[in-house]
């Protein structure tokens, strides 16, 4: 099985109707032995599980199936869009194409600052005049502040209703499985970090032409996007629709994911609590969405970039635990792959110890678990660059 389908040996099907009693066959699976990498709730689960708890597993009350292989469709067509868009992340990693594809990529290991690939965006602030002043959210509602535990992933088709802004049936399904087959390696490479992705997703048609729009930017069809969900159009009503969907699943931290293929000024970028893809990710291509969206979530609890052309600094420090960022190519040190300097699935002991990963005292609990530091939504540093950014008029303004 290819790396990016890690994470991935079982399908699960639960019956319930109650998210609460999916979330108790979780502890029972792990408790077992198992580790579950992606839910859909209340009805999938997939993760590892090895051979020797199936039986056990099979046994549990509201466990209906266990399965290994391809899923019929028809067996979870009863139970709701999220079970059928899982199933078919799940189908999609057995077919012979798709594994062909996925290990004999023409990108394989190249920088992501590599000539004749667009770069990837820098860390982008929010924009627009809904750009708060006074700061970020109240102490305490960071929501990823390093990576340990069950995350929240609220991915958001945002289409137009005409091409080239339009997504098909074939396409909102590969977005599924490419972020499935990403966040499943990257919750998979530190099973002590015991992470697990409660994923959503919703489908946004917005009546937009960025031809006639003046100034269109991210702000124009975000905010367009938030109040069509309910929510405030700002950057405000985002983190709130964030913070929102952490209570309703019960997770640990939460993020939301837009795919569009309205115009942006770089084909991927993150700032907490956002990441923002293009469909088409300009050089990259789709098939390198798995990858992409591993990097940037990377970013959003905290990763910082490794590349050169990142202009990546080897003594800065990112993440939660304030690691250097001593695998930056700008060193002086042996550089080694990661994924957040090469389209390469490893990753670098500075990444990991930026995501939280790292056990200081070798207790066998991570730092962040070990000795809690108070949160804060931003730090001071970075919330005086934005406000400093948007002083200048150097982000792009709503219309």
């Amino acid at each position: 099985m290819p790396p990016s389908s890690f994470g991935k040996d079982a399908l699960i099907v639960v019956s319930s109707e109650s998210s609460g009693v999916t979330h108790a066959i979780i502890e029972t699976i792990e408790r077992l032995g198992g580790r579950i990498v992606h839910v859909y709730l209340p009805h999938i689960l997939i993760g590892n599980l090895p051979l020797e708890i199936e039986t056990k597993v099979r046994a549990l009350t509201n466990v209906t199936a266990v399965y290994r292989g391809r899923v019929s469709l028809a067996e979870v067509e009863g139970l709701g869009p999220e079970a059928c868009r899982a199933v078919k992340g799940w189908n999609r990693s057995f077919a012979t194409s798709f594994r062909a594809l996925k290990s004999d990529r023409s990108s394989e290991g190249k920088s992501w600052g590599a000539p004749g690939y667009a770069p990837e965006g820098p860390v982008q602030p929010p924009e627009g005049p809904d750009s708060p002043s006074g700061g970020r959210p109240a102490p305490g509602h960071d929501t990823s502040a390093y990576l340990i535990g069950k995350v929240a992933v609220n991915t958001i088709l945002v289409e137009g209703t005409v091409p080239p802004y339009t997504f098909n049936q074939m396409e909102r399904d590969t977005v599924t499985a490419e972020i499935q087959d990403g966040l499943g390696w990257l919750g998979s490479i530190e099973p002590k970090a015991r992470v697990s992705w409660f994923h959503e997703q919703r489908q946004v048609t917005l009546d937009l032409d960025p031809a006639r729009t003046p100034d269109f930017g991210e702000d124009t069809w975000r905010d367009a996007c938030m109040a069509s969900l309910g929510y405030a159009p700002s950057w405000q009503g985002m983190e709130q629709f964030v913070r929102e969907r952490q209570a309703a699943l019960s997770t640990d931290w939460s993020l939301v994911i837009f795919v569009t293929r309205f115009p942006l000024w770089h084909f991927a970028y993150a700032f907490k609590p956002r990441v923002v893809l293009s469909y088409d990710l300009d050089g990259w291509g789709v098939d390198d969405m798995d990858r992409v969206t591993a990097h940037e979530v990377c970013h959003i609890f905290g990763a910082g970039d490794e590349y050169a052309e990142s202009k990546c600094d080897p003594s800065e420090r990112f993440g939660y635990l304030q690691v250097e960022n001593g695998n930056c190519e700008l060193g002086t040190g042996n550089h080694q792959p990661c994924i957040m300097s090469h389209n390469t699935w490893a990753m670098c002991s500075y990444t990991r110890g930026q995501l939280g990963w790292r056990d200081a005292n070798g207790d066998g609990v991570f730092d962040p678990l070990d000795a809690p530091i108070p949160l804060t939504a931003k730090p001071w540093w970075l919330r005086w660059c934005e406000f400093l950014r948007d002083w200048l008029g150097l982000t792009p303004r709503a219309g």
